[in-house]
């Protein structure tokens, strides 16, 4: 027995990394969930929930993975040294799933409900840099900005690795968040 419900979200990742939020039929993602159409409706009341929960699952996911092995009585650079290889690793180990959090990310899908979401998420990691400003290790800028040099370079850097552009050896990997590190600082 399959947990159906898995099988469509599987199928909608697949789905909509390859063809896109509406380039992807509900009919398609019953046939590659190998399920009826009408099943997708008892888990999901339409398309734009089914995507908002795969997205909010995937969002918790990667969430997760990001702060694995986090501990708040490491150094501050020890701390930011495994946030940010975690997200490196996530991305890297799951490009579908960073090019649907991208597409999400830049979609009318992504509402003020759906950021509130997962703000819990990430308290832990807001805590560190908050911590961090406090005690002056970091330069002190809005949160938001802080994606600019930590997620964003990672999944760009996940990016790279995927075409073959760039080989995300450990020296690399590295030297990235040294330099990560090193634009934060004061």
């Amino acid at each position: 027995m399959t947990n159906k419900r898995a099988d469509i979200l599987k199928a909608t990742l697949e789905l909509i990394s390859e063809h896109g939020f509406h380039g992807t039929a509900m009919s398609e993602i019953a046939d590659q969930a190998g399920v009826g159409a009408g099943t997708i409706y008892r888990y999901f009341e339409s398309k734009e929930n089914l995507i908002t929960q795969l997205y909010l699952e995937v969002k918790g996911e990667m969430l997760e993975a990001f702060l694995a092995g986090y501990a708040e009585d490491l150094p501050l650079r020890d701390r930011f040294r495994t946030l940010w290889f975690n997200m490196l690793a996530y991305f890297v180990e799951h490009p579908q799933k960073l090019a649907f959090l991208e597409q999400f990310n830049n979609s009318p899908f992504m509402t003020a409900e759906v950021k509130k979401a997962h703000a819990e998420g990430y308290a832990p990691i807001v805590r560190f840099f908050e911590y961090a400003f406090q005690k002056g290790v970091l330069k002190e800028m809005p949160l938001e900005m802080l994606g600019i040099f930590t997620i964003n370079i990672a999944s760009a850097l996940a990016r790279l690795h995927a075409s073959g552009e760039l080989a995300l050896d450990d020296a690399t990997q590295e030297l990235a968040m040294s330099a990560c590190w090193d634009a934060l600082k004061r």
